[in-house]
C-alpha cells in the first residue's frame, strides 16, 4: 500500500460517490483513492486504534476498478468475467468491510459475486463502527464479442457447356487467354473450356502425367519484371485427392529455362521434399506472400520433356503454401522476386497460367473464379 493512503478519511468520500452510482465507473476509475487502491487501509489506522484491517486486501483490489475499464470495454465474454471477476467494484465494498468508516457498507459492484462484496468488517478497537458487509450487487455480464467467422471460399456454381479437349492442344480461350492441355502415359483426361475468363473444368481417370491450364501467354522477350505486375484470383472445386494433385499457378521461363509452380491446394498429399518420382529436392528457404508463407524448392530436371522441346535440363521452382486453400489471391510478380531474392533466376516469360496438374490419380476439378491480369 502507499504512504499517501495516510493522509486523511476525504478520499472516501469520492468512493462512496462512487459505489453508490456504480454506473458510473469512470468516475471511479479516475479516483486518486481508488487508483491507489489502499483506502481502505488507510482509514483502518486514522479511526480505529490498532483496528482490524479485514478485508483491507480486498480494498488493494479495488485497484481493479480501474481494471473495470473491462465494464465498458466487455466487449467478449471473457470480458464479461472481468465484470464479475470486476470484484474491482465489488472489491471496493471491501472499502467498508474494512470497517473504519461508521456504517458504510461496501456495495457489491457491476457482477460481482457474493462472497467477493466485502465481509463485514471487524471495527477498529478504537471506537469504529462494525461495517457493513457488500450487499449483493446484481451484476450485468458484459455483451459478447462476434466471434471472428472462419474464412470459406464464396459459394458458386460451375459453369456448364463450353469446349471440351481431350488431346493434347493449345489455343485461345476467349479474350486475352489462352489454354493448354498436355498428358503422357496412361489414362485419360479432358478439360473444358468455357471462354469466361481463366475458368475451366477438367476430370481424368487413372492418368500418368495430365495438366491443363488457361492464363496469359507471353511473347518471351521480356523478364516478368519488364511484363508488369502479375497476379491471380481463383476459386476452385476438386474431387478425387488420391495420387498427386497440384493447384496453382504455373509456367515457363526461357534463356534461361525454367519450369516454375506456386501450389495453394492439393490431393491427399502436400508436396514438399520430394518429387513425383521420389527424387529429392532441394530446400530453398521459405517466404511470406499475400499473408502466408510458403516452402520454397528446387529440383533439377534432366532429359525431360520442356516447353522447347524433349529431352532438355532446367529447373524447376516451387513455393508452396504451408496451408492449402481452395480460393484468394495470388501475388504472382512477388513469387518471382523473393525467389529471386533467394538466388533462384529467371528468364523471359512464356506463361502465367492456372494450373491442375495430376499424376497416378482420378478426380475432376471445376474453377468458378479465374483470373489473372497485369498491372
Amino acid at each position: 500500500m502507499h504512504a499517501r493512503s495516510m493522509r486523511s478519511l476525504e478520499p472516501f468520500v469520492a468512493i462512496s460517490a462512487c459505489l453508490a452510482a456504480a454506473v458510473a465507473l469512470t468516475d471511479c476509475a479516475t479516483s486518486d483513492t481508488v487508483s491507489g487502491g489502499s483506502a481502505g487501509a488507510a482509514t483502518a489506522g486514522a479511526i480505529g486504534s490498532g483496528g482490524s484491517v479485514a478485508g483491507a486486501s480486498s480494498a488493494a483490489g479495488a485497484s481493479s476498478v480501474a481494471g473495470a475499464s473491462n465494464v465498458s470495454g466487455a466487449s467478449s465474454a471473457a470480458g464479461a468475467s472481468n465484470v464479475s471477476g470486476a470484484s474491482s467494484v465489488a472489491g471496493s465494498g471491501s472499502v467498508a468491510g474494512s470497517g473504519s468508516v461508521a456504517g458504510s457498507g461496501g456495495v457489491q459492484g457491476l457482477g460481482g459475486a457474493p462472497s467477493t462484496g466485502g465481509a463485514a468488517g471487524r471495527g477498529g478497537s478504537g471506537g469504529g463502527m462494525t461495517g457493513k458487509g457488500g450487499s449483493s450487487g446484481a451484476g450485468s455480464a458484459g455483451s459478447s464479442g462476434a466471434s471472428g467467422s472462419a474464412s470459406t471460399c464464396p459459394a458458386a456454381t460451375p459453369l456448364t457447356g463450353g469446349k471440351k479437349y481431350c488431346s493434347n492442344s493449345t489455343g485461345n480461350a476467349g479474350g486475352k487467354y489462352s489454354y493448354e492441355l498436355w498428358a503422357e502415359g496412361n489414362g485419360s483426361g479432358c478439360m473444358n473450356v468455357f471462354g469466361v475468363d481463366a475458368n475451366f473444368s477438367a476430370n481424368w481417370s487413372n492418368v500418368e502425367d495430365f495438366l491443363a491450364r488457361i492464363g496469359l501467354t507471353f511473347d518471351r522477350t521480356k523478364t516478368p519484371a519488364q511484363i508488369g505486375t502479375i497476379s491471380a484470383d481463383f476459386a476452385e472445386t476438386k474431387t478425387g485427392n488420391t495420387g498427386l494433385v497440384y493447384i496453382g499457378i504455373y509456367g515457363w521461363t526461357v534463356d534461361p529455362l525454367r519450369e516454375y509452380y506456386i501450389l495453394d491446394d492439393w490431393g491427399s498429399t502436400k508436396p514438399a521434399g520430394l518429387a513425383s518420382d521420389g527424387t529429392p529436392r532441394d530446400a530453398v528457404g521459405t517466404i511470406t506472400v499475400d499473408g502466408a508463407v510458403y516452402d520454397v524448392w528446387k529440383k533439377t530436371r534432366t532429359n525431360k520433356p520442356a516447353i522447347t522441346g524433349d529431352n532438355k535440363t532446367f529447373d524447376q521452382y516451387f513455393s508452396i503454401r504451408q496451408t492449402a486453400r481452395q480460393c484468394g489471391h495470388v501475388s504472382i510478380s512477388e513469387h518471382f522476386s523473393k525467389w529471386i531474392g533467394l538466388g533462384l533466376q529467371l528468364g523471359n516469360l512464356v506463361e502465367a497460367k492456372l494450373l491442375l496438374e495430376a499424376q497416378d490419380s482420378s478426380g475432376t476439378v471445376d474453377f468458378t473464379t479465374a483470373t489473372v491480369v497485369v498491372k
